[in-house]
């Protein structure tokens, strides 16, 4: 891969990661990559690997592409359509981290208890197309 792709991938990310206020251990965690490494990464001290930029850009919901634009977009996105959820609740410390964790729990199991919801009512159809 050539230098300047990864110099410029770098430079984007870190704007990105500027503009937005992302903090690394977000990315860090979604992307599978070590906090150390992420770090490195980020500072140049470390060469990007194409499958660390795909984990990374992933992780930030983009294409690769994205940050290998000469002219990087940073407007402010258009949520109306999207299917992702995104608060920002300061430092993160313990007692956030679990209230987070909370949340995203909740979430899992009401999309488990519609799930069995939908099954069920799909079980009842069936079950009054026997005549019972």
């Amino acid at each position: 891969m050539a230098n300047s792709v990864q110099n410029l991938f770098i430079q984007n990310l870190n704007k990105y990661i500027d503009h937005y206020g992302i903090k690394q251990a977000f990315i860090s965690k979604r992307a599978g990559i070590e906090k150390n490494k992420l770090s490195r990464i980020l500072n140049s001290a470390q060469p990007v690997t194409y499958e660390d930029m795909h984990s990374i850009s992933n992780a930030l919901d983009k294409d690769i592409k994205y940050f290998l634009g000469e002219k990087l977009d940073l407007s402010t996105p258009d949520y109306k359509d999207s299917a992702s959820i995104a608060f920002y609740m300061g430092a993160v410390d313990e007692n956030k981290e679990k209230l987070a964790n909370q949340v995203f729990d909740l979430l899992d199991y009401m999309d488990a208890i519609m799930g069995i919801r939908k099954k069920l009512e799909r079980d009842a159809v069936e079950v009054s197309d026997y005549g019972f």
